[in-house]
Parts: C-alpha cells; sequence; structure tokens
C-alpha cells in the first residue's frame, strides 16, 4: 500500500485504512510520464514524482482529483493554477515545463524540488536569524515577480514554500492564486475563505476573499517570517477555527522579542510592520519587505519606523508626570508656544506634500491596475489617470507606464451602430424545393440550376476574384463552377452534411465545416487538401489575410484552434468562456475575435492563445473592417455595430509562417553584417528573419541530439551563416530574401570548439588537446591552418544588453521582462513588453531606431522608439 501523504487524515484502526484507501483515485496514466511515487494529496489535486520520457529528467507532476475534472469551478481553479505559474518566468517560481490533459483530468509538470518544504525544515526547530532573511529575501523577490504581472498567491505558507536541491527556496502551489488581469471568469466556491487561517491577514479573517490584496500577502511573508524567527506562529492555537479567526482580526501580536529577547531589534521591527493589523501600516510591496532585510543584512539603517522622538518623549512624560511639569516650566511659555507653532506650520507642510505624494503615486497605480485588467477602453482611462498624475509632477515613471500602456490592444467600450454594407454581387436563391440559382450573373452562358442532395440544402462561396463559385450539398457532391463559361468540376463525392462554407483569399483552397469535422479541399494545384476533427464544426472557419492560417471550432470543447493553411498542424488553442459561435482575424493576423454562445466577445492573441480583452455582446455575425480599426458584429435585434479597435503603438510583433512550435531553449540572435537580417537560435532549431519587413523568411530545423549541449550559429557574411552542433559544423547559404539555400559539411578540427566569429570573418576556437589542456586559438577567415594562439575570452556577461555606439544609445534587462534603455545624456526610459514574454536576448537595429527582442517562445518583437516618441508627444505625456 502506498505510504499516506501528509495531507491524509489520521487512521484509526484498519477500516478506517482500507476506507481511505478504498477512497483513493486510482492513478491516472499520463502520456509522456512515468509516475514513481505519490508526494503530497489535497482537497483539489494530487502531486506525483514522476519521470518525464522526452527529454528524460523527474518533475513532479500535478494532476485534478479525477472526480473533480468535471466541476467547471474546480476545473477553472486547476487551470488558473497552471495559467499563473506558466506564466511567471522567475528563478524563484517552480518553472512549469507542460500542461496537458489526460483520459479527461487535466495536469501539469514542473521542476521537482529535493530538498522538502520549509514546513519540514522548521519541525527541525527554528532558523537562525541570518538564514531566515536569506530565505525571506528568496521568497519575497519571487512574489514580487508575481505581483508584478498580476497574480496574488493568497494561500503563502511554510508548505508551499520548497527547497531546491542547490539550497535555494522557491514559491509553489498556485491553486488559490488570483489573476488581476481578465484571462477567467469569476470563481466563487469558498468565496468567503480563502488561505490557511494562521497565515490569513486580519481584513481576510474580518471580512471575504473580495479584501484579499497586495498588502494581504505581505501579512502572509510577515506571519512566515515570524514563525521563522520564533518557532511560534503570530496568534496561538484556538478551540476552533472561528475563534481562531477572530483572534486574527481583532488580537494584537506579540513583538518577536518577548518570545526571545535576544532575537536582533531591527528584524523584529521589520516583522512587526509586515504584520500590522492595518494594510496601510505594512509595507508598500514586498519588493520594499525584501529591501529592508537586505539592509538589515548589510548593516545599514532599516526603513521601517520606530518609535519617534515625539512617541518617546510623551511616553516619558506619562511615567514621569511631575518631572515633566518642572521641565515644562523652565523652558517658559513664550519658547513652548514659539516651538507649537513652528511644529505645527511644518507638519502643516509635510501633510500637505506627503498627500500630494500619495496622490501621485495612487494615479500611477490606477493607471497600472487599467492596463492589466485590460478592460475595454482602458486605454483612454489609463492616459488619463497618467495625465493627472503628470500635472501634479512630471516623472520618468509616467512616461514608462505610458510606455507600456501602449504596447498593448485596447477596443472602446461603448460600439457605434454601423450601417451594413450593401454590395452588388451575385448571390445564391433557394426555392421551396431546395433547388439554387443565381440571382444574377454576368456570364457568358446560360444562368445554371443546381439540385440538392437528398436530405441536405446546398451552400455557396465565392472566390475573391467573383469568377468561381463553389457548391456544398448538391447530388453531384461539392463542385466548383467557372462563371466564365459555366463549367462544373467535381471536387468531391456526395458526403456528411456541410454546415458552412468559406474560401481562402487566394481562391486556393475551401475550408467546409462538416458534421464530422473540418475539410479542406483544394481548388487548384497551389492548394492543398487535409481533415482536422472528427466531431461537429460548430461554426463557419476563417481565414487570415494572408491565407496562410484558418480558424475553426469543432466539438463542443470551449477552444478555438488556429490551424496550418497547407498542412492541417494546430499552431495555437483559444480558450473561451463558451462554445465559438464565430471567429474573425484581424487583417494584420495577430488577434482573433470570438464570439461564444454564452454571449461573450473575445479578443485573443493569435500567437499565445491568451485573451486581451473581454465584453458581453450576444452576436449573430462578426468581422473586422478591411482595415482593422473596426471590430463589426450584428446584435440579436439585427443592428450592426462597430467597435473602435486600438493597436499597440511602437510595439510590433514579428511574423512568422504558423507551425507546430518545438525549438527547445531559445539561445540568442545577431544582426547581419549589413543590418537587413536577424539570425535567432534554439535548441532544435534556427530562424532567419527579414529586419525591413519584420517577419520570419526562413526556418531550419537543427540535427542536435544532445540538450546538455548548446546549439551555435553566427554571420559569416550577409549571404552565409555557420552553424554549429554537437559533432560537426556546416555553412549554410542565405539568399536575398532571406531563406535558407544549399549546406556544406565543414571538416571539424579534432578537440577544437568555434566560440565566436568577429565581423572580420576571423573566428575564435577553443582547443582541448588529449590531456585536456585547453587553449584558444584564431583562424582567419575560418582557416585552421593560419592559426594563431591569442588569449582566452572572458566568459560571457549574464546581463542581457544591446547597444548603437552611434547613436550612444544602449539597453539592458532589469528586473523580469523591463528592459532599461539608456540615452547619451544619461536619461533612462523603461519598457516593459506585454504578457511577460520572457525576454532572452535584446539587439538594436542597425540604424538605432530599434529595439529588438527575442523571447522564450521564439518570438521576435521591436519598438520602434522614434514612433514610441511621437506616441506619447501625442498622447500628452
Amino acid at each position: 500500500m502506498v505510504e499516506p501523504s501528509p495531507n491524509e487524515p489520521p487512521v484509526a484502526d484498519f477500516f478506517m485504512a482500507a476506507l481511505w484507501d478504498a477512497a483513493r483515485p486510482a492513478v491516472v496514466a499520463v502520456p509522456g510520464y512515468t509516475i514513481l511515487d505519490e508526494i503530497s494529496r489535497g482537497g483539489m489535486g494530487v502531486v506525483y514524482h514522476a519521470e518525464q520520457l522526452r527529454p528524460k529528467r523527474e518533475v513532479a507532476l500535478k494532476l485534478l482529483l479525477p472526480h473533480l475534472a468535471e466541476e467547471p469551478e474546480m476545473l477553472a481553479r486547476f487551470q488558473l493554477e497552471a495559467r499563473a505559474m506558466a506564466a511567471l518566468d522567475h528563478p524563484g517560481i517552480l518553472p512549469v515545463y507542460e500542461v496537458g490533459e489526460a483520459d479527461g483530468v487535466p495536469f501539469f509538470s514542473m521542476k521537482l524540488a529535493t530538498g522538502g518544504s520549509l514546513s519540514e525544515r522548521l519541525l527541525m526547530g527554528r532558523l537562525a536569524p541570518r538564514e531566515t532573511a536569506v530565505v525571506m529575501i528568496q521568497l519575497t523577490r519571487a512574489l514580487h515577480h508575481a505581483h508584478q504581472h498580476g497574480v496574488l498567491h493568497r494561500d503563502l505558507k511554510p508548505g508551499n514554500f520548497l527547497i531546491l536541491d542547490d539550497g535555494r527556496a522557491c514559491v509553489s502551489d498556485f491553486g488559490l492564486a488570483k489573476l488581476t488581469v481578465p484571462d477567467h471568469g469569476p470563481l466563487t466556491r469558498t468565496e468567503s475563505f480563502f488561505g490557511t487561517p494562521h497565515y490569513m491577514p486580519p481584513e481576510v479573517a474580518a471580512g471575504s476573499v473580495g479584501d484579499a490584496t497586495v498588502a494581504g500577502d505581505l501579512y502572509s511573508m510577515g506571519a512566515v517570517f515570524y514563525e521563522c524567527l520564533t518557532g511560534k506562529r503570530p496568534h496561538e492555537e484556538k478551540e476552533n477555527v472561528a475563534a481562531l479567526l477572530r483572534s486574527i482580526a481583532d488580537d494584537p501580536v506579540k513583538s518577536p522579542r518577548e518570545i526571545d529577547p535576544a532575537l536582533p531589534r531591527d528584524l523584529a521591527i521589520i516583522c512587526m510592520k509586515a504584520l500590522e493589523r492595518n494594510p496601510k501600516d505594512r509595507y508598500a510591496t514586498v519588493a520594499d519587505f525584501a529591501d529592508d532585510i537586505e539592509r538589515w543584512m548589510d548593516g545599514r539603517l532599516i526603513k521601517a519606523r520606530p518609535a519617534s522622538a515625539l512617541e518617546i518623549t510623551g511616553r516619558w512624560t506619562r511615567r514621569h508626570p511631575l518631572s515633566a511639569s518642572l521641565t515644562g516650566a523652565l523652558l517658559g511659555v513664550m519658547l513652548v508656544g514659539t516651538a507649537l507653532l513652528a511644529i505645527s506650520h511644518r507638519e502643516r507642510g509635510a501633510a500637505l506634500l506627503d498627500a500630494r505624494q500619495k496622490l501621485h503615486r495612487s494615479l500611477i497605480d490606477q493607471a497600472r491596475s487599467e492596463r492589466l485588467l485590460g478592460a475595454p477602453g482602458h486605454r483612454e482611462r489609463a492616459l488619463d489617470r497618467l495625465r493627472q498624475a503628470s500635472a501634479l509632477a512630471p516623472s520618468p515613471k509616467i512616461r514608462d507606464e505610458a510606455a507600456a500602456l501602449l504596447a498593448r490592444p485596447d477596443f472602446s467600450p461603448e460600439a457605434n451602430v454601423k450601417e451594413a454594407e450593401s454590395r452588388d454581387l451575385p448571390r445564391l436563391v433557394t426555392d421551396d424545393a431546395g433547388v439554387v440559382s443565381l440571382s444574377q450573373i454576368s456570364a457568358k452562358g446560360p444562368s445554371k440550376r443546381w439540385m440538392p442532395q437528398p436530405g441536405s440544402e446546398i451552400i455557396g462561396g465565392f472566390t475573391a476574384d467573383g469568377k468561381t463559385l463553389v457548391l456544398a450539398g448538391t447530388d453531384q457532391g461539392i463542385i466548383a463552377e467557372n462563371l466564365a463559361d459555366s463549367q462544373s468540376r467535381v471536387l468531391a463525392p456526395p458526403g456528411p452534411l456541410v454546415r458552412f462554407l468559406t474560401l481562402n483569399p487566394a481562391g486556393t483552397q475551401v475550408a467546409l465545416a462538416r458534421v464530422d469535422g473540418l475539410e479542406i479541399l483544394a481548388l487548384t494545384p497551389s492548394g492543398t487538401s487535409w481533415h482536422y476533427g472528427e466531431a461537429q464544426a460548430r461554426c463557419a472557419a476563417v481565414w487570415s489575410a494572408d491565407g496562410a492560417r484558418l480558424a475553426a471550432a469543432v466539438g463542443d470543447r470551449r477552444e478555438a484552434v488556429i490551424l496550418a493553411a497547407q498542412t492541417g498542424a494546430v499552431s495555437t488553442t483559444v480558450a473561451v468562456t463558451g462554445v465559438p459561435q464565430h471567429l474573425a482575424f484581424h487583417p494584420d493576423g495577430t488577434l482573433l475575435a470570438v464570439a461564444t454562445d454564452d454571449g461573450n466577445l473575445a479578443i485573443c492573441e493569435t500567437a499565445t492563445g491568451a485573451t486581451w480583452s473581454k465584453f458581453h455582446f450576444p452576436t449573430n455575425s462578426l468581422t473586422f473592417s478591411a482595415d482593422g480599426k473596426e471590430l463589426l458584429a450584428t446584435g440579436n435585434d439585427g443592428v450592426s455595430r462597430a467597435w473602435q479597435v486600438a493597436m499597440p503603438a511602437a510595439f510590433h510583433e514579428w511574423r512568422e509562417p504558423p507551425r507546430d512550435k518545438a525549438d527547445g531553449a531559445v539561445l540568442g540572435m545577431v544582426l547581419s553584417p549589413g543590418g537587413s537580417h536577424l539570425l535567432t537560435v534554439a535548441t532544435d532549431c534556427i530562424g532567419i528573419w527579414s529586419v525591413a519587413g519584420a517577419r520570419q523568411t526562413g526556418y531550419h530545423l537543427l540535427e542536435n541530439q544532445r540538450i546538455d549541449v548548446r546549439a551555435s550559429a553566427w554571420w559569416l557574411n550577409d549571404a552565409e551563416i555557420l552553424i554549429q552542433i554537437p559533432g560537426g559544423l556546416e555553412r549554410m547559404t542565405i539568399d536575398s530574401e532571406g531563406k535558407p539555400g544549399g549546406f556544406l559539411r565543414v571538416s571539424k578540427v579534432p578537440g577544437s570548439t568555434v566560440l565566436d566569429v568577429r565581423t572580420d570573418g576571423s573566428w575564435i576556437v577553443s582547443m582541448e588537446d588529449e590531456d585536456g589542456t585547453t587553449s584558444c586559438e584564431l583562424w582567419p577567415g575560418g582557416n585552421a591552418k593560419n592559426a594563431r594562439q591569442i588569449e582566452m575570452p572572458p566568459e560571457p556577461q549574464p546581463e542581457i544588453t544591446a547597444s548603437h555606439p552611434p547613436s550612444g544609445l544602449s539597453a539592458m534587462l532589469s528586473n523580469g521582462d523591463t528592459v532599461v534603455i539608456r540615452q547619451r545624456d544619461g536619461s533612462e526610459r523603461r519598457l516593459t513588453p506585454p504578457r511577460d514574454p520572457g525576454v532572452r536576448a535584446l539587439r538594436c537595429s542597425q540604424d538605432g531606431r530599434r529595439l529588438l527582442v527575442l523571447t522564450r517562445m521564439h518570438r521576435v518583437f521591436s519598438w520602434d522608439l522614434d514612433e514610441l516618441a511621437d506616441a506619447l508627444e501625442a498622447s500628452g505625456l
């Protein structure tokens, strides 16, 4: 029998043990994993120690309990935890490797923490003050990263802090997390009680989960800090949970020094500030909490406010009233009056200044909240707050927040009534018998009539040029009719019912939404045919403007899929709140609008499936205007409406052909010598991108069979790339359009490893002889025969940086995904990309106007710095 986990109830006898084993759900088989042992089990999920087969590594595998998979609220909460952890990229947060579903049970795998939990460590006794400080700094820095990206944990306790094999502490178990961005619907289960009682903040203990804030997470960290320092929890055990909650809400907390007078005074002050009953009296952020602990470790003064001189004097006066009276008499009435007037004047001035500063910070925080929430109209509301803050005191923080705001799309909160456009185009007319004919036709031949397939009805569509009509449901099957000469061509024989029919913009493929899935048929030799899914297609498939992708919804799943038009490979899955009824691509292909059967409209990112915005509007049709500036929909009342679309300003995603990404770790990027193309390198592939076109022009898979050795690639010149993988080197030509050409295997000198390729074409090579001695050589033009010894170059710096010397521009990654731009005059600007992309490399374009960003998902973005300056100027900031 499997040993009981710490979460299992105590077993009194053999019969209770038998009942517990009978109630335990069977282990779910997860493809790609071998389950080794159970780690822990809770009310929502179970965590296993497992082995991932590809790549081969030990992981922690968390599954939702099978009997909860059919409960929407628990399923949504489990998905929220996976989404929250996967979206956060920080050394102090367990990384998520994979999210999936097995036999209808959702799961996700993450890094295995082999050092146990902080609660297990505390069973051996409290921590030393300095050890406590180190652990708290690691955890609070990770938690601050989560707060910056709109995630509240809400269940912070020693059991949710795990110790990695290198001794670092990290945050886990976001099962009660709350996202402040609108990616999920409301979760109502146990809304009045979140978290573990001993670590719950007073405002939650006295009220409801609606009071959960950053300050609440901060209090919970203070409670963990208290327990690490003293070995005790802030509030003693009570006879029941209700009594404990009353104690947390009403009773003061003893100072840690009352329990152990030997504890450092400043650490006790820091701890008590984090545990203030009033949230406003705590630290403003957990980062401020961590900063004060670091000040103590460095021997500096802490910022947690100790008792002031005035307070000390008041206490002394109360203890020694006679002495105080004598002292006051000696000072004299005039001196006291003058002092009181001076103090009053100073306090009034300080109060006014403090109020202005608080209002300034509040306006900036409100703007940031609007940005993270992303509700329709958030851009103008946030800009209005920033303009008010700028009127109080101009600040670089205001422009930095405005730059982050302009990097997101937005939609007007209200729609305008829109008159439907009338177009004089041929249309199909169906009589009572189901026979179809054209209402008008400019063809030379006579008008034709088509008979329906028994039990079906005919639907059709025209190519963009109006020269070809495709019909489904005829007695001949699916046919293509040339309207110029009335010649018919059978594309497929009669088959299952077709519900919707759409043609791609080039007229080379037709998408048929059948009762048995999505069928793509080729109309020309350049088109391809394929089938997706087995269940009924729920709505008409839609094509992207370039015809490279199409979006569809098959079955009763609450999701849409984006497919590669030529292969049918799924490139993105878009999760929504209901079953999709209508779909629409934005003309630039970056957004997909999805109308669902629950009356919601979701605007999603096509690259990741993330939801940018969502609002309620039941619709019967959906499309974007040709210029992409409006989202058009027809309501149930038959009235057409239009929402204004504001796309990102100065922040651009580079386009790439749709494909199923499995690129491995993303390693870096480098510009070609002439600056016209960009080379990006991942473990399993390289990408070639046009800088002028901001799009991927080529893609090449690497035959790298070792995940422990990095692949490398460099430009030899504007038309040739050197690629290094374990065991070999090869040169690949690149044509003027940026497409890969021929390959030439390069003989590798034994013991050699290319470290870098200079702009003059020289190779820097590490050489290792038979006894393991390493040296460094310079090979002019890559020729080993002319090699000469040089000093080994220093190890690459860990900072992600970029520079453009002619303009004096430099950039460096700082604090997560924030990019700090520094100008020649020393001024700085901070740029925050949306959606936490995980920045892996930075480069400046050759003209210094653009900053290029490579992310962990092998996506490329760029900021046009001149365009950004103009956009900020136009916004009044």
